[in-house]
């Protein structure tokens, strides 16, 4: 039940724990993006999915690459089961990249690949990676992807480098090469994107929507500035069901959680 559950659960956020890692220091006036999951809405659909590969020119690599450890998919969606046979039940939880401030991926980088912007972003410099996939051995949360292979120019998989296929992809994301990490940007095309247009209409930032909210259907993702305490984002962090996953590694995520809540029939009322 929820009372044994926060009996066993590590206590705290790291905080009081020392690091070696660069804390992001940004400005506190500026953006400050990330992202709240309901894990009590999400149903496992992944729709989510499909539309981060969608929007970000993400190579469906198969299931035998899938199987040898090659995934590439920038988001996942972890099942969780529990139950005996006949009562199972279920709980899922989308996984991106979660934008740690305290990000374990970026001091190990030789060349600087893995980077924050003054928005609290962790991006990828795709053109400084030389591929030695340090950052993705201590990403605590395993969301980066390697390409093993040319996927965009169809040096594995001929089909994607296929006509039909190429003019399918967005013009807006970058390709990236054999050789090179990738993974999830908080579509921050669509960030430029709205800038842009805010600084040429001469008016403020509106809403930006990912792809993965974009497609959920139930709305279980939600993304927006921490900074503006109006959106519907931050008014989810402040929601008492609110945590971040491992918190207690101090790598203080910009993409954190609402807890699945439930009240189970216990088997001496049935």
């Amino acid at each position: 039940d929820l009372a044994a559950l926060a009996a066993s659960e590590p206590k705290g956020d790291g905080s009081d724990q020392p690091t070696l890692l660069a804390p992001w220091t940004g400005d506190a006036d500026g953006h400050a993006w990330g992202m709240v999951i309901d894990t009590m809405a999400c149903i496992g659909c992944n729709a989510c999915v499909i539309a981060c590969q969608s929007e970000n020119n993400v190579p469906v690599v198969g299931p035998e690459e899938v199987a040898r450890g090659r995934m590439m998919h920038w988001l996942r969606v972890d099942l969780y089961d529990s139950g005996k046979p006949g009562r199972i039940e279920a709980g899922f939880q989308p996984v991106p990249c979660m934008h740690c401030e305290h990000a374990p991926c970026e001091p190990v980088c030789p060349v600087a690949a893995s980077v924050h912007d003054g928005e609290g972003l962790n991006l990828q410099v795709y053109n400084r990676c030389v591929g030695t996939r340090f950052c993705e051995a201590n990403c605590p949360y395993k969301v980066r992807r390697f390409n093993f292979f040319g996927y965009a120019d169809g040096q594995e998989y001929a089909s994607l480098g296929a006509e039909p296929v190429r003019a399918q992809r967005n013009p807006n994301v970058t390709l990236r090469a054999r050789g090179v990490m990738e993974k999830c940007t908080y579509c921050v095309q669509r960030i430029a994107t709205e800038r842009q247009a805010a600084e040429r209409d001469g008016r403020p930032m509106g809403e930006v929507s990912t792809a993965c909210q974009s497609a959920c259907p139930t709305r279980a993702i939600r993304f927006g500035d921490l900074n503006a305490t109006d959106s519907p984002v931050a008014a989810q962090r402040a929601d008492p069901r609110h945590y971040a996953l491992m918190a207690e590694l101090n790598t203080r995520p910009r993409t954190t959680y609402l807890a699945d809540l439930r009240n189970p029939v216990r088997e001496d009322r049935t």
